[in-house]
């Protein structure tokens, strides 16, 4: 082992991933014993849009920090499941603004319940058994910001 290598630095991209799918399927169970038909990938878009009003993918994306590529797999999948449609934007006719269906305002209110207790889980278990969590995550966000994973391992390499 290096003198920067630490036993939980290892495959720490790999960990993080795991624990995300864990979660995910954890409240994939929770949706489906609900009786709903949603994943935990369209939360983000899909309460956006419920939140902030219609908007485009880059709209979205820019909103959410996240890809322009993510935000249009979820708007595919919130499509087929007639969540969300599409309409053309007034002010320009090549862009497409995504707005709930009434659908999709309907599976809010039905979800909205589950996503108290969600979130309200998350929150307890973040209190109780890490309660520092959040907090060293932003640090690496930012860390990240001043210079990527890619940059750091140029400098090593």
């Amino acid at each position: 082992m290096s003198d920067t290598e630490t036993p939980s630095s290892k495959a720490f991209g790999s960990r993080l991933r795991k624990l995300v799918e864990r979660l995910d399927r954890d409240v994939q169970a929770l949706y489906r014993e609900a009786g709903a038909s949603f994943e935990p990938r369209w939360y983000a878009v899909f309460t956006c849009l419920r939140d902030d009003g219609p908007a485009t993918v880059g709209d979205l994306a820019q909103r959410l920090d996240i890809t322009h590529a993510a935000v249009s797999q979820v708007r595919s999948a919130l499509l087929a499941e007639g969540l969300i449609e599409t309409r053309a934007d007034p002010g320009d006719g090549r862009r497409h603004v995504l707005t709930l269906t009434p659908k999709g305002a309907a599976t809010a209110l039905q979800l909205q319940p589950l996503w108290d207790a969600i979130n309200a889980a998350t929150a307890r278990m973040l209190a109780d058994e890490t309660p520092g969590l959040l907090h060293e995550l932003e640090s690496l966000s930012r860390a990240l910001d001043r210079q990527s994973i890619q940059a750091r391992v140029k400098d090593i390499l």
